[in-house]
This record gives structure tokens, C-alpha cells and sequence, in this order.
């Protein structure tokens, strides 16, 4: 009897102690999150919104009027005889660029995962190799490419000439049949480093017993990849499409800057190009946001494609 009223005294002050606990460790973790809070919000969240309410925003001499102007900066960019050809023609150059960029890049980082994934004398130094075009920094690497393409001293043009694939030098970043290619070279040249980690991890996750199954049937290495690797290792796949979609809609920008500057006349005036010299060339900031707009869009399309289309357990279940 004595034990239960014991119990029953100590029951209040026990939950005092519980609701206090919970209270400073609530209050600790608020305090570990404010940094990552503050970052988020000073250096993501309010460029964002800004850059959103600048697309509804009338410029006068690049200075905000604060005019509300809906969407005329929209129907400008689609209609307007003076800006729809050249933003059509920069969707069409990016849609272009980013679908080959994306291809490229996953296929051969497929065939480069297969390779690092295996154990054979010398694959640490083929990794450490790899990682080398990925991290040297974006602007070092331009400056590397257009040294190679050059049209006087360049590595690529002299390589070629000595093989007597090509008699006298080209000009490759000056010739509108090459540039964008050349800039797609060397953007999946620097990319491929990064896909390729990522889906060697992946295949690292699958069972060798799987593998040893499907040589017992006799299984083909065609019928092995598309109905045992592909499926096991498509949750990482998708996050490659991802992020390489990402990457090539917006890190291009720096090889052009060094390289073409959107160049030879618009053969590489991608969207990136086109933003840029809208808001910052010829201050048209609210146009300049508008075109951002619409190329977040396009991106969140793409999303959407690789994570619910690409989905075979979600179009089972609509099945």
C-alpha cells in the first residue's frame, strides 16, 4: 500500500521532469538549426521570392518601377516579335544540350561504374584518375578547354593534323557546327566522374549471389543487366538523372562565359546565356526573372518524369 502511494506522489514529478527534459532538448535542437535556418532563408529562400516578384515587376532604365505588371514580362517572352525568336531558339539549343549532356554522361558513366566496380590490380589509381576533371574548379576547367580547341596553339587542333584527319587548323569555338559540341564535350568530360561514383555505389549494393544465379541460368549479360541490374539499381539511377539534369540545364554557363561567350553568333546562346544577359547586360531584370521562372519549370518537369514516370512499383499500382 505504502509502495503504491509512493509511486502515486512520484508520478507528477516525474512528468514535471519528462516536460522539462523535452523542453531543452527542443529548445538545444532550435538552437542547432538556427545557422542552417538563417543560411537558408538569407541565401535561398529570399533570393528566390525576390527573383519570383521581380517576373511581375515593370523596369524602367534596369530600377524596379513597382509597377505590377502581371504577366507582360510572360507573354513578351512567348509573343513579342523582338524577344520570342531568340528566347525559342535558346529553349531549343538548351532542350538540345541537355538531353544529349544527360545521355552522355549516364551512359558512359554506366560503363565506368561497371569498370570501378570490379576488383582488378590497378583500379584505385583508375578512381584517383577519375576524380581529377571533377575536381579541378569549373572556370579552370573552361580556360583548360578553349587552350585545347584553340584555333592557333590548340592541343586538339595539332592532334588532329599530325593523325591527317584534318589538313590546317580549325576554328572550333568560332565555327557554329561545332561549338555547342565542343562545349558538350568538355562539359560531359567533367561530369562523367561524378555518375560514375554514384551508380558504382549503387551497383556495390547488389548481391554477388544474384549474379552467380543468373550465370546458373545462363542467363545473357543483356537479359542480366536489363532485369537484374537496371531494376536493383534504379532508385540511384534516378538520382543521376536528377542531378544531371540539374547540372546541365545550369553549370554549362560557365563554359560559355570562357569559352564562346553565346557565340558564334547564337549558336551556344542557351537559356543560362540568355538570362544572364537579360538581367545583367541589358538590365531587363523582370524578363530576365521571367525566363529563371520558366526554366525552374522545365527542370521540375524533368523531375517529375524520372521520379513518377520512370516508376514502375507507381504505374503498377495505377495498373
Amino acid at each position: 500500500m505504502q509502495t503504491a502511494l509512493l509511486k502515486e506522489q512520484l508520478k507528477p514529478e516525474q512528468s514535471n521532469y519528462e516536460a522539462k527534459r523535452f523542453r531543452q532538448t527542443t529548445a538545444f535542437a532550435y538552437k542547432m538549426l538556427l545557422p542552417s535556418l538563417l543560411f537558408i532563408v538569407v541565401f535561398i529562400a529570399f533570393p528566390m521570392f525576390y527573383s519570383v516578384s521581380l517576373a511581375f515587376q515593370g523596369f524602367k532604365y534596369g530600377v524596379p518601377t513597382g509597377e505590377f505588371v502581371g504577366l507582360q514580362n510572360f507573354i513578351d517572352i512567348f509573343t513579342k516579335p523582338t524577344v520570342a525568336p531568340g528566347f525559342y531558339n535558346s529553349l531549343g539549343l538548351t532542350m538540345q544540350f541537355t538531353v544529349a549532356a544527360v545521355a552522355a554522361v549516364i551512359v558512359i558513366s554506366m560503363g565506368v561504374a561497371f569498370l570501378i566496380n570490379e576488383n582488378f590490380k590497378g583500379n584505385s589509381l583508375i578512381k584517383v584518375a577519375l576524380l581529377l576533371p571533377y575536381a579541378i574548379p569549373g572556370i579552370a576547367s573552361a580556360v583548360t578547354w578553349d587552350w585545347i580547341y584553340d584555333a592557333n596553339l590548340g592541343v586538339l587542333n595539332g592532334l588532329l593534323v599530325k593523325l591527317g584527319i584534318i589538313e590546317s587548323y580549325l576554328t572550333i569555338l568560332s565555327n557554329e557546327k561545332f561549338a555547342l559540341w565542343a562545349i558538350w564535350f568538355a562539359y560531359v568530360w567533367k561530369m562523367v566522374p561524378y555518375s560514375s561514383f554514384l551508380l558504382s555505389a549503387g551497383l556495390s549494393t547488389i548481391p554477388s549471389s544474384v549474379y552467380e544465379a543468373a550465370r546458373m541460368d545462363r542467363s545473357s549479360v543483356a537479359r542480366t543487366f536489363f532485369k537484374i541490374t537496371l531494376p536493383l539499381i534504379l532508385p540511384v539511377l534516378q538520382l543521376a538523372l536528377v542531378v544531371q539534369t540539374i547540372f546541365a540545364l545550369l553549370l554549362h554557363f560557365g563554359l560559355i562565359f570562357v569559352m564562346t561567350g553565346g557565340g558564334p553568333g547564337d549558336a551556344t546562346r542557351t537559356l543560362p546565356w540568355l538570362i544572364y544577359q537579360e538581367s545583367f547586360t541589358f538590365t531587363r531584370f523582370g524578363r530576365g526573372s521571367a525566363m529563371a521562372i520558366i526554366m525552374s519549370v522545365i527542370m521540375i518537369a524533368f523531375i517529375y518524369i524520372y521520379l513518377v514516370l520512370l516508376n514502375p512499383e507507381r504505374q503498377k499500382a495505377q495498373r
